[in-house]
Formats: structure tokens, C-alpha cells, sequence
């Protein structure tokens, strides 16, 4: 395997680093001397100029624009003393300064930092020192916790307002005299393209680290054989592109076919479908949360749908019902891709799968493997459920994190931490998160299994199911349930959805004890998942008094 090149000697053992494959022609055809900028957006704004590269409320970016304001900014942060191999933090909503900023590191090899705009001072403080960052591309609106992470010596762009702050410069005056050409950074395949933190849902956040190479093997995996991605294609959606989710879908996949993005600062339903309509988007991204509320606006939006061909969720498990009601309102499928901050997807469902295969994770996304195996690591039969190991054209390298990058890879295989099995016909079954199994009079109990059937209850909007201490049993499952509107907590209602879960699946993996409760008292991460860690935690506290 090809050395990561990193200013820093930040990575864990050799031996607990993934093993690469590319088993696709694509992923072997990259100049191995590139500039990602140059690469993703430069030649598409030689290629056609005058095309709408970015669609913001009622303004629209050409290739040509966008490009002239990368250029500009990498100027800009060249001449406040930033370079190669600097980590620059982005925070803020999504905007087409974002891109821009994005863009504008790739250009002069900087490596963006990826920060969700909802953290606070103390994150920013973790995520700075961490990362080693010598300054930060921010939005007004994020300027106030900025300054209190009290980091002096963090040099502050600030978009969307005046920099009325220390050490700060607007990103308008940054640009204002630059040039509209700039020289490229020397990068190469193995340069660091993206550092992205982990949701913390099972501990403090992780760095993790994405080459070039990793970036655009991304590309030509997902985007090209499962979402079949064109130039003709608009991309829209909410996810921030501080996420996993939203980072690879819009700063990576549509810059490598030519598209164009549709941009929102924020999610409204009704504000998304006409959205929509308005930007043309053709491929609309969402978590699944997303699309149940969109599902239950007051009215259906058909004529807003009519230029979506395809949709995609991630970040959380697809209910069946979502997708078939989606579905047959809209005529349009809902794809569920398996994906993290560190292998990209690598599992999808795909456009006409069988009816059959609905709530699975899919297959294997062309370029990568998978295998489920036992606890000494053997490969298991089909049908038997045990520990997910993926190989593809990228892997979990995780920064400044030797004691995690122990256990993320064995042998050269990804550990993403998933319990799961795979079906006769190929397609994989999400269980759990293997450090999410609840041991109860000696069954071993998935949590994902148990609330992936509470949430197919027409009542159930949300679930989290976690160990409760039990001294007979050791644990009992207990579930955390957040209600749809118009369905009110009782008695009736935790009885029928024991007996739900007990239709669904086997009988002793029903909780035994439900707790109603609103989305707000649940806890989460600043990406709005749910952590189960701080639930597990809370039921040891309490019933170890």
C-alpha cells in the first residue's frame, strides 16, 4: 500500500492500516500527480463555462463563476500565510461560499476540516487542537462560539457578514483584489483531500482521514455504478456538507460527472418540495426522517416531484414503509446506502430490486467486498449473523488515534463496528452496531433488529432500544419510543407494540419495558443521531444505586 503523505506523523500502527483494493478500471486511471480542485471543477469549467454549476435560492453560479472565486479565495488564503498541508476548519450551513472554501483548500493543498456549524465552543476548541488547524472559514452566524473557543492564534474568515472580530477578515475583502488565476498545489493521489470527524455516538469524535485517492475512488464507485450520476443531473437535498452524507454527495460526486447542486440552508418540508420545482433537481438526497416528514405535509407536492428520477438515504435505517409510501405517491425510489465518514458507501440497495429484498442494506457496491464473520474472525455461512469486514478502494485511518486504528482494521479488513448477516441471494441484513447487542438470560439481542421492527408500527416515529440492568437476567431490552403525531403514550399502546415487535420477529427479543418519549429528551449528536452510549449509560447509573 501506497504511504499516506501527512505533515505529521499522525497515523497508528502500519499493521492496523486497511488494505486498498481497485478492482475497477476507473480507480487505477487517475494521474497520480493531481490537484483536486483542477481535477473536479477546473476542467469542467474549461469544458463548458456557462453552465449552472450551483443553484441558491434565486441565484445561480455558473462553472465559469464558481471557478473564478475558487481561484480567488486560494489567492486570498495564500496571502494570509496558508498553504500545503494547513488544516483550515469549515463551518457554517450550506452555501456556495462552502464549496468554494472547499474547493479553494483542495487548490492550494490545504486540508479542509470539516466542522458541523451546530457545535459549540468547547468542540471547536477539541476539533481545532486536534486537527492542528491554523484557521477557520466560518458564517457570521458561527462567529460567536469561534470567538469564545478563545483560539488566538486561529486566523478567522468569516462569509454571510462583517468580520467584527479578532485575528478576522471578511471573505469578501479576502477576494476583492485577488486574481481570477491562481497556481495548483503539487498534490498527488496519497495527499490528504478530507479530515471529517466522527458523530461521537459511541465516544469522543474521531478524525478521519480521506486521500485524493479515497475521494474519487468514491466517485467512481457509488456515484457512477448505483446512482449512475450524469451531467444532466441537478443534485438536491438537505444534508449539511460538514456530514458524511452531504460532504460526499455535494463536494465529491457532482464536480467528477459535470452536474450541477441545488442548495438550501436549512430543511423545511414545504420549502424542500419547492425547492425542487424550482432548481429542477433531478436526484434528491435525504435522511429518512426527512422523507417521513415530507410524507406528511398536509398535501401531496406530485407536480413539484415531476424532474426527480431517483432519491437516496443514508444515516440512518430506511423504515419499509417510508419507501413504499414514498414510493407509490411519488413513483420515484428511495435507494438506502450504507456509508461513513471513512468508507465512503459500500453497501446500497439498488433501482428495482426485488420487492422481497425491501429493508435490507442491499448489495455490495462495485468496487468494494464484504464478508461476515464470527468472533475468531472465520467467515460465516449465509444466513448466520456476525461481525461486518469490508475491503475497498479506501479504508478507516483515523488521526492523531492509535489506540482506535487498533481496532478499526484486522488484517487488512475494515471493522466499521456492524452486526449483520448476509441472505442465500447476496443481499445484507443490518442487525446492530456490535457494541449495540444486548445479552439477556444468554441470547445474544441485536438493538438495531429490535427497533428496526418498532419502527415499522404505524405509531412509531423514532426508537432507540438499549440494555437495562436486570438481576435475574442480566439485562432486559428496554425501548425508548418517539411517537408520529395524533398517537398519544397509554398502556394499550406499549402492550400492542410488544405484540408488534413479536409478529415481526421472535418473541423473546419484544421489550420488556417501553418509555414514551418526546425527540428533544432523547440525547444526540450535533447530527442529530441518537446516543444509545449516553442511554446504556444512564440505565447502568440507575439501576447500579
Amino acid at each position: 500500500m501506497r504511504k499516506v503523505i501527512l505533515p505529521d506523523n499522525v497515523i497508528g500502527p502500519s499493521d492496523y492500516l486497511p488494505e486498498k483494493i481497485f478492482t475497477l478500471p476507473e480507480l487505477t486511471r487517475y494521474p497520480y500527480n493531481i490537484n483536486l480542485a483542477d481535477y473536479l471543477v477546473g476542467r469542467s469549467a474549461a469544458r463548458y463555462p456557462d453552465k449552472v454549476a450551483i443553484y441558491y435560492k434565486d441565484t445561480k453560479i455558473t462553472y465559469r463563476q464558481l471557478w473564478l472565486q475558487v481561484n480567488r479565495l486560494a489567492n486570498g488564503l495564500r496571502s494570509i500565510g496558508l498553504g500545503e498541508f494547513d488544516r483550515i476548519m469549515l463551518m457554517g450551513t450550506n452555501c456556495p461560499e462552502w464549496i468554494i472554501a472547499n474547493m479553494a483548500c483542495w487548490k492550494i493543498g490545504a486540508i479542509p476540516v470539516l466542522v458541523n456549524h451546530l457545535v459549540k465552543y468547547d468542540e471547536i476548541i477539541y476539533r481545532a487542537t486536534d486537527s492542528g488547524a491554523k484557521a477557520i472559514i466560518c458564517s457570521v452566524a458561527c462567529l460567536n462560539e469561534v470567538e469564545k473557543a478563545d483560539l488566538p492564534s486561529l486566523k478567522k474568515i468569516v462569509y454571510g457578514g462583517k468580520a467584527d472580530a479578532s485575528n478576522c477578515v471578511a471573505f469578501e475583502e479576502l477576494i476583492r483584489e485577488q486574481s481570477d488565476t491562481a497556481p495548483s498545489a503539487s498534490t498527488t493521489l496519497d495527499h490528504v483531500g478530507r479530515l471529517i470527524y466522527s458523530s461521537g455516538t459511541t465516544g469522543r469524535p474521531k478524525g478521519i482521514i480521506s486521500t485524493v485517492h479515497d475521494i474519487l475512488a468514491a466517485t467512481d464507485t457509488h456515484g457512477r455504478y448505483v446512482l449512475k450520476i450524469k451531467e444532466n443531473d441537478i443534485l438536491g437535498g438537505h444534508p449539511y456538507f460538514s456530514f458524511a452524507f452531504g460532504s460526499v454527495n455535494f463536494t465529491f460526486y457532482p464536480w467528477r460527472f459535470g452536474a450541477s447542486i441545488s442548495i438550501i440552508e436549512r430543511f423545511e418540508p414545504e420549502e424542500m418540495f419547492h425547492t425542487i420545482e424550482n432548481h429542477g433537481v433531478t436526484m434528491l438526497f435525504c435522511v429518512p426522517t426527512a422523507f417521513n416528514m415530507m410524507l406528511n405535509v398536509s398535501e401531496p407536492h406530485e407536480e413539484c416531484m415531476k424532474t426527480v428520477r431517483l432519491c437516496q438515504s443514508a444515516g440512518e435505517p430506511l423504515n419499509v414503509k417510508t419507501y413504499k409510501e414514498w414510493k407509490k405517491r411519488y413513483n420515484v425510489e428511495i435507494i438506502n446506502s450504507l456509508g461513513s465518514g471513512d468508507l465512503m458507501y459500500w453497501l446500497s440497495t439498488y433501482e428495482g430490486m426485488p420487492e422481497e429484498k425491501i429493508g435490507s442494506v442491499g448489495t455490495t457496491v462495485p468496487g468494494f467486498a464484504n464478508k461476515v464473520v464470527g468472533e475468531d474472525f472465520s467467515e460465516l455461512p449465509r444466513g448466520k449473523p456476525g461481525e461486518l469486514l469490508v475491503k475497498g478502494p479506501c479504508g478507516q485511518v483515523y488521526w492523531n488515534k492509535p489506540e482506535k486504528q487498533v481496532n478499526a482494521v484486522w488484517q487488512g479488513w475494515n471493522r466499521p463496528g456492524l452486526y449483520m448477516y448476509q441472505d442465500e441471494d447476496g443481499f445484507f441484513w443490518y442487525l446492530s452496531r456490535t457494541d449495540d447487542i444486548i445479552v439477556t438470560s444468554g441470547y445474544k439481542i441485536p438493538c438495531g433488529e429490535v427497533e428496526n421492527a418498532l419502527n415499522q408500527h404505524p405509531a412509531v416515529l423514532e426508537s432507540a432500544v438499549v440494555p437495562s440492568p436486570d438481576p435475574v437476567r442480566g439485562s432486559i431490552i428496554k425501548a425508548f419510543v418517539v411517537l408520529n403525531e395524533g398517537f398519544d403514550p397509554s398502556p394499550e399502546l406499549e402492550n400492542e407494540l410488544r405484540s408488534f415487535v413479536k409478529e415481526k420477529i421472535e418473541d423473546y427479543k419484544s421489550p420488556r419495558k417501553i418509555v414514551f418519549a418526546r425527540a428533544d429528551e432523547l440525547p444526540r449528536t450535533t447530527t442529530g443521531k441518537i446516543q444509545r452510549n449516553v442511554l446504556r449509560e444512564r440505565e447502568e447509573k440507575q439501576n447500579n444505586l
